[in-house]
Order: C-alpha cells, then structure tokens, then sequence
C-alpha cells in the first residue's frame, strides 16, 4: 500500500528534473509512493529521464501530453494516482532530507489542512541585489508563517476534498494557499530548496508573474473570498518590513531594494498586456551548466578530473561566479550517514570531489566510475599555482596561529607572483559569536579574495563557507581541513604510493594514534565495508537491467 504520491508537472525540465528525481529516489519512502511525472508539451528528454527512474521508484508513471499549460499537468497527474496524502511538486525543486516524511506524517490526518516544509532560498550565483531582496523577503510573514507553495505542497485526504480539478489560474500554489485559513496550513518537517533568479531583471519578471496571479485569483475564482486574504497579506507584510528595519537599520538598504523590485513589479503587472506565466530561466542556468555528477550514497560527485576542476573555477571566475568546492572524504561520509542534516551542506555546494579512494572504489562498483581521487591536500596547491599564473588573489583562513602564514609563504615560495591578501586565525567557536562572525566577513570582504582556503575541519569549514558566499558572491571557497598543516610543514603526508592504494589514513593513524584510533577503527572502518558492500549490490542490480 502506497504512503503517498507526488505529481511533478515539468515542461522542458530535462536540465533539473533529474536532481529532483534524485531525491525523491534516495528518500527511505521511495518505493512506498505514486509518483506522476506529467511531460507537457515538452520537445527534450524530459520524459526519457524520469524514465530512468522507474528502477528506483516503482510507484512511478509518466505521462506525456501535447496540451501546454501548468494547469492540465496537475490534473492529469492527479487522475493518475489515488494515494493520499497528495504532494504537488515543481521539477526544479530540491526536497531536503526528511521533508517527504514530515509532509506524509504531517497530513495523513482526518481533517483538511495543506502543508509545506522550511524553505532554504538558493542564491548562488545570484547578484547583490537579488541577495538583498531575498534578505528581507526571507523574513515576511508570508515565508515565516503563512507560507504554503513557492514550489511543493501537499494536502490530506480531506484537504484534497475541497476543490474539484485545478481551475485555470495562474499560480496554484497561491490558489491552494488561500483556500486554507492560517490554522489549516501546516509548516511540516524537513525543507526544501528553491533556486531565485539570478538576475534583478528576471526577479523582476518573477514579481510582475506573482502580482498577476495575486490579482487573477482575488477577482476571477468564485471559491476565495475577494480581497481581503490579498489585502490582509500585503498589510502583514507592510508592518514586518517597518517592524525589520527598526530592530535592523542595517537592512534599510535591502528594504528599499525590495519595496522598489515591488513597485516595479506591480507597475509592469499593470501595464503589460501578456499575462502568461511563463518561469524564470535564469534560476535553471546553473543547474543546466555544470558537469555530469556520480551519486555515492546520496552524495552527487562531479565525475571531473582535477585539472577539469582547476578549469571549472578559473571559467567561473572570469565570468566573476563563485561558488563553493567540498572534498568528502570516508570519515565524512560516515558523518553525513550519522546526521543526514549534514548531507545539504554537501548536495549544495558547486563542485564536490571525492577525497579518498573508498569512495573512488565504490563508484566504480556501481558502474559509475569517478576518473580520480581529488583531495584538499592537493587542490590547494593545484588552484594556488593555477591563481599565480592569472593574477588571482588567496586568502588563508583557519588553522592554529601562524599555521596559515607559513603556508603561505611555501605558496609563494612554489608559485611566485600568487597574491596573498589576508590571513586568519578566529577563536574556537567564532561561527557561534554574531560578532565575531561579522568581524570575519567585514576582513573577508574588504580583502576581495578570488580564492580562500578554510581550513577548519568538517562540517565548520562547509558551514561557514556556506555562509560566506552569501557575502563574497564572486569568491570561490574551498575547505580544506589540514592542508595548511601540512603546506606549513606542520604534518608530513604519507607517500604517493601509499595515498594510491587507499592507505593514507594508515599513515595518519600511525603519527596520531591516540587521537585517530577511535576515528579510523571503531568509525570509518566498518564504514567503508558497508559503503563497497552497497555499492557492490547497486552494481549487480543495475547490471541486470541494463
């Protein structure tokens, strides 16, 4: 018996569908649910890769059909699967982990309510003033509290009873929305990823659709009642902004950036007389770009060899992108295994390489081979080389004090002409102190570095670096955990041979026994027999159906 379904609508999604797929298919619930996947009007792979994941999910039918149009899609899909409680989803949507299950636990109940998870706004690659309408938008009710759409939602049985077919409207999830009073929308557990645009002038193509369907649906859908849940919303709105900037002034530029996309927004909303929806391709424009990935135990690797890694973020930065590269190696695959809440950090970063040959080995059991094993240790000298050479900027953060200055110093020392512009060294537990955070970020963005190297272990460095892109949007940042210990001298690597065969964590555990042994042995060990086990069982199976 089937938990639940889904119903994805997608339109020419053959750049993201995937990903989202991927999720879906690596959720514990996976084989419990009907997924409808409706291909409408597409002239790509669309359907041929939700095909694909037919293996993984088997609950899961695709539907294809000339008819444009959002609208159709859902109630096609919605003929199609019977199971409640019922989850519309949007191609382009990242489910994080936990949010299938809080959203089937959440609504499986005898009464109608519609619910959503927490949503994370991915704004990498976007520019300044996008990021700060985001940062008020992130803060109004209608995110906080009131929040259901923007992408998924699901409704109970019941919920799913108070309409018949989607009417023809513009926005389904504001429809869906405002069929429900505040106490029937449910926050659920988990979150889910929307990707904004990534251009002021498509969040402004954005806007002027939302106002479209705001108005459509306050004076064209018999069920709502006119005007006042619209009107009630944008005072909430109105008052939280004030409330904001009074407890912030710091956000007053950031509001005056949001109330003026508004504006414009409602001013093109009135004047324009194309009143498609149409979607924002902009926000599709990195996933589409980047290269083909491998995924090891839920973990998407870029199937890249170092130098292409070199070339990805050099390209980047001429293009002035940045963005963040993560080098899982075993001991933090067996952490993210552990806490699941720590596999986001890997899944959106822009570039993720394997740091250990288990991982190497087990995709190639799988019948995905990696071309190589890529770690920190390495690519720290591999993009300090690559940043000499075309008058990049490095700057040094973490490690104990005058850690990173000797590093340094053996950068420039094999690199000459590589531009050094800052070193630091916070206190333990900086990322806790809002102060001492912003005092971290005011010396980063005053440096202006193309690359920093954080090397302050896992999952400090990638939480943090996660933060940081959000200030240095043009800024590559790579953890590295103690590649300055051993640049400085500090730590001595174990020899090429030994790192080919898989065995420089014997090395470590050798010079640090006390402290790795429980690490190594008790962790990581039993780890990565069961990680080349599983991988081992993936590859038999996929082998039968190919």
């Amino acid at each position: 018996m089937n938990v639940a379904s889904v119903v994805i609508p997608a339109h020419n999604e053959s750049g993201v569908l995937s990903a989202t797929l991927e999720r879906i298919a690596d959720d514990a619930l996976a084989t419990e649910l009907e997924v409808a996947v409706v291909a409408n009007n597409c002239d790509d792979d669309t359907a041929e890769i939700a095909r694909a994941f037919s293996p993984k999910v088997p609950g899961l039918v695709v539907i294809e059909t000339d008819t444009p149009g959002k609208t159709n899609a859902l109630n096609l899909g919605d003929s199609a699967v019977s199971a409640f409680p019922r989850i519309y989803l949007d191609a382009d949507i990242l489910l994080g982990p936990g949010a299938l299950e809080g959203m089937v636990q959440a609504l499986a109940v005898d009464s109608p309510v519609a619910g959503s998870p927490d949503i994370q706004f991915d704004l990498d690659g976007a520019d300044h003033w996008v990021r700060e309408y985001y940062r008020v938008f992130e803060r109004l009710p209608y995110v906080t509290d009131d929040l259901v759409g923007l992408g998924v939602y699901g409704l109970s049985a019941e919920g799913r009873q108070r309409f018949g077919q989607f009417p023809d409207v513009l926005a389904d999830d504001l429809y869906i929305q405002r069929l429900f009073s505040p106490g029937e929308r449910l926050r659920t557990g988990g979150h889910f990823a929307v990707r904004t645009p990534r251009r002021w002038a498509d969040l402004v193509k954005v806007r002027t659709r939302v106002d479209r369907g705001n108005a459509q649906l306050a004076t064209s859908v018999p069920e709502l009642e006119p005007g006042s849940e619209f009107d009630r919303t944008s005072g909430s709105s109105a008052k939280a902004l004030v409330r904001s900037v009074v407890a912030d002034p710091g956000l007053l530029p950031a509001a005056s950036i949001y109330v003026g996309t508004t504006v414009v927004a409602k001013l093109r909303s009135r004047l324009s007389g194309d009143h498609s929806w149409g979607r924002d391709e902009s926000s599709r424009e990195v996933a589409e770009a980047g290269p083909p990935r491998v995924r090891v135990e839920g973990v998407p690797f870029n199937r890249q060899t170092q130098s292409e890694v070199v070339d990805s973020v050099f390209h980047a930065l001429s293009k002035a992108k940045g963005g963040r590269i993560v080098t899982p190696n075993v001991d933090i695959m067996q952490q993210v295994r552990r806490r699941p809440e720590l596999g986001e950090v890997l899944r959106t970063a822009d570039i993720v390489v394997a740091d250990g040959m288990p991982i190497v080995w087990a995709s190639k059991l799988r019948r995905t081979p990696l071309p190589e094993r890529i770690s920190g240790a390495d690519l720290v000298w591999s993009l300090a080389q690559r940043a000499a050479t075309e008058d990049r900027s490095l700057y040094l953060l973490g490690g104990r004090p005058g850690v990173a200055q000797r590093a340094g110093a053996t950068f420039v020392e094999q690199n000459p002409g590589l531009r050094i512009v800052g070193y630091d060294a916070p206190e333990w537990g900086f990322e806790h102190s809002p102060e001492q955070m912003q005092q971290v970020i005011d010396r980063l963005v005053a440096a202006k570095p193309d690359l920093v190297y954080l090397a302050l272990g896992f999952p400090k460095q990638d939480l943090v670096a996660a933060t940081l892109t959000r200030h240095l949007p043009n800024t590559w940042f790579l953890g590295c955990g103690g590649a300055l210990d051993m640049a400085a001298g500090e730590v001595q690597r174990a020899s090429d041979t030994l790192q080919k065969f898989g065995g420089e964590w014997l090395h470590r555990l050798a010079m640090e026994p006390r402290r790795l042994a429980r690490r190594y042995l008790l962790n990581d060990a039993p780890y990565a027999a069961l990680m080349l086990t599983r991988s081992t069982i993936a590859g038999v199976t996929a082998g039968g159906q190919a």
